[in-house]
């Protein structure tokens, strides 16, 4: 008899059942529940997440396939589509949006000691929708859609506060929200421009790297001297544009980087004083990393396509897809497995769902343990029987 619960079970119980029915009650996810509980919900959606289901209908028979698992799962009768469809538009996606940063801060615990200063990238990413299923969410004359803002930790690779918006509220409305603090360090793209937010990062003690706009209008205070190839010019800046300079009356740091390899050059904007121009480029290029984020998730988690038309439905959706992403981050630092492919997970993870072995020794790619058939036969060979 296998003693181990299925890799599916072992996944769930990395989330703490005491903490998971604290925010229910918190949160009253299951105060009108007559069955389909807000813990059977999200086994259900965590199911269709891995597996990459194309709708409810496949998600409860593909479930009701694997019945006999259920009781490890704290399921306690069969998935019905209908049943399914009706929470995803009732229950409140406050529950998962709590559960993800409940999870997110058991992490960050588990961790090794924190660096002083954390290193941030901010972005967004556009999930088209169709007008005619998702009117609540329209922003264009044809067209429907959602935003995910992000603050992703680029030193822990994780995102560490997301909010899902209309897809017509613009980037730079939102750098306030990111709930940054004194001697965080925060890079992002030139279409978060904001010139009243840098001067307020400047009285925060805030520390920002990003790219300054073609248009911009200045006038070089003072030239520092540059200790690199790639770094071709190196100024400290005031704006004198009408609108700029009140907004931003902060003398700020402007760089010119080349890349070795295509030649082509960036023009930075940062109030960082301290650092060399080389690290400040080298800072900025860690951005990338948060698009690859985005492609991860876009390609591996069901996000471009929903499985109900609510906003609730919606954002649901979104946060048990990012639960997913943070049980895998979870494994990884359980394990020391931090090369471990989000991609290669997934896809493993999709046929082994049900298997009967040790999450932990699977995931690092350790040998499974030996059944005990092939225990008894080692042990007579042994013997000479």
């Amino acid at each position: 008899m296998n003693k181990y619960n299925t890799l599916f079970g072992q996944l769930l119980s990395l989330i703490p059942r005491p903490e998971f029915e604290r925010l229910c009650r918190m949160h009253e996810s299951d105060k009108y529940c007559k069955g389909f509980t807000a813990w059977n919900e999200l086994a259900v959606m965590v199911f269709a997440q891995i597996t990459a289901q194309n709708g409810l209908r496949s998600t409860a028979s593909s479930m009701n396939s694997q019945r006999s698992s259920f009781y490890h799962l704290g399921i306690r009768r069969s998935v019905s589509r209908s049943t399914v469809s009706y929470a995803e538009n009732t229950r409140s996606s406050d529950i998962y949006e709590a559960l993800y940063y409940s999870l997110l801060s058991t992490l960050n615990r588990g961790a090794r000691k924190l660096a002083k200063q954390k290193l941030y990238a901010v972005d967004a990413t556009t999930i088209g929708l169709c007008m005619h299923d998702f009117p609540w969410a329209e922003f264009r004359s044809t067209k429907s859609g959602v935003k995910i803002h992000v603050k992703y930790d680029i030193g822990g690779s994780v995102p560490e506060y997301l909010f899902v918006t209309n897809a017509e509220e613009h980037e730079n409305s939102t750098l306030g929200r990111m709930l940054l603090g004194s001697g965080d360090i925060v890079t992002f793209d030139k279409g978060y421009n904001n010139y009243r937010q840098f001067a307020e990062f400047c009285e925060e003690g805030v520390y920002f790297v990003t790219r300054l706009k073609d248009n911009a209008d200045y006038k070089t205070v003072k030239r520092r001297k540059t200790d690199s190839r790639c770094i071709t010019s190196d100024q400290i800046i005031r704006f004198t544009g009408v609108v700029s300079e009140k907004k931003c009356p902060c003398e700020l740091r402007r760089i010119r980087s080349v890349d070795k390899k295509t030649g082509k050059g960036i023009v930075l904007l940062t109030n960082m004083r301290g650092c060399s121009a080389a690290r400040i480029a080298s800072l900025y290029r860690k951005r990338w990393q948060i698009e690859l984020f985005f492609k991860t998730i876009k390609q591996n988690l069901k996000i471009k396509r929903f499985y109900g038309t609510s906003e609730n439905a919606v954002k649901t959706q979104i946060w048990i897809a990012m639960i997913v992403y943070l049980l895998f981050m979870m494994l990884r630092r359980f394990t020391g497995c931090a090369t471990k492919c989000f991609t290669h997970f997934i896809s493993e993870l999709s046929v082994m769902l049900f298997q009967h072995c040790n999450l932990m020794r699977w995931f690092s790619g350790a040998p499974p343990d030996p059944a005990p058939d092939e225990i008894a036969d080692s042990a007579q060979m042994e013997l000479g029987l």
